[in-house]
């Protein structure tokens, strides 16, 4: 018994060191780290699914006839189980739902090892069609998802959409609203103080709004979602961003359907939304309407 004790816990400590590397390819997955590391993020998809098979095949390998094939696979799935409950734990539904890729990852490489371990003749031809799903996350369907989830639209693109009236204001307590903004294609670029990929993105705000600031048919804001206004004008002046800030509430947001920030919004002459997503895909859009515009 004390032996199938100690051997139950090396398993564990083995599944804890390969779940640290499934975290971290779930955070290439993510994008959390992607851009440091120097890769793209769909290599997590790749990362994962052969950890999750190593895990597998060699805890079956090793430990099958110290604590039985039951014993290998319950300790498995508690590892497995804790991790996802961990990677779940006080988030939304939307987000468990974007990160759904990511645990059938997981479940499928699991399942490769235990057929890589079995031997049957078939299992080159099962780990191929199982690493298919990975394989094309990684390829770039992924991120077709999450923009689904975050932005209700696969590629920002919509149909020119009425917007419920608006009013923002500016420094001055000026108005900004759907009124005065009719006749100029609008890029809104939604974000909050406390928002680090909103820091990030500002420099490539700054650069596209420098290149297009003499349009007379274009208007480019930065609109904040409800902090205080001394601060979010001062941090934006400290850092040396010249584009133009708005200030916005909740309610607006809200309205607005402005859940994920940042988020990019751009409004044709009209005023009517066409697109929802995020920078880099924005400036593709804008730089099309812009350049077909006479």
């Amino acid at each position: 018994m004390k032996k199938i004790i100690i051997n139950t816990l090396i398993v564990i400590l083995l599944f804890v060191i390969g779940s640290c590397l499934l975290l971290l390819s779930f955070a290439a997955i993510m994008g959390a780290f992607a851009d440091n590391l120097g890769i793209a993020k769909g290599t997590g998809f790749i990362i994962s699914f052969l950890v999750a098979f190593g895990l597998s095949w060699l805890a079956l390998l090793g430990f099958k006839k110290k604590i039985g094939f039951s014993g290998v696979m319950v300790t498995l799935g508690v590892v497995i189980l804790g991790l996802m409950i961990l990677n779940g734990y006080n988030t939304t539904i939307k987000f468990t739902i974007k990160t759904l890729p990511f645990y059938i990852t997981w479940l499928l490489g699991l399942l490769a090892g235990y057929y890589y371990y079995i031997g049957k003749w078939q299992r080159i031809l099962v780990m191929i069609a199982l690493a298919l799903f990975p394989v094309v996350m990684a390829a770039g369907v992924n991120d077709l998802w999450i923009h689904k989830i975050e932005y209700g639209n696969w590629t920002g693109n919509v149909e020119a959409e009425e917007v419920p009236p608006f009013e923002f204001l500016d420094k001055e307590e000026s108005v900004v609203s759907n009124n005065t903004l009719k006749g100029r294609v609008v890029l809104l670029d939604f974000w909050f103080v406390r928002c680090p990929p909103c820091w990030v993105k500002f420099p490539e705000l700054q650069r596209i709004y420098e290149n297009y600031r003499d349009n007379d048919s274009f208007a480019l804001y930065a609109v904040n979602r409800n902090d205080d206004p001394e601060e979010l004008f001062s941090k934006i002046e400290d850092k040396g961003y010249t584009f133009p800030v708005l200030r916005g509430n909740q309610d607006l947001m809200d309205a607005l359907g402005i859940y994920k920030y940042p988020t990019v919004m751009i409004l044709d002459k009209e005023g009517k939304k066409i697109f929802l997503g995020n920078l880099d895909d924005a400036e593709k859009k804008l730089e099309y309407l812009l350049n077909a515009d006479p």
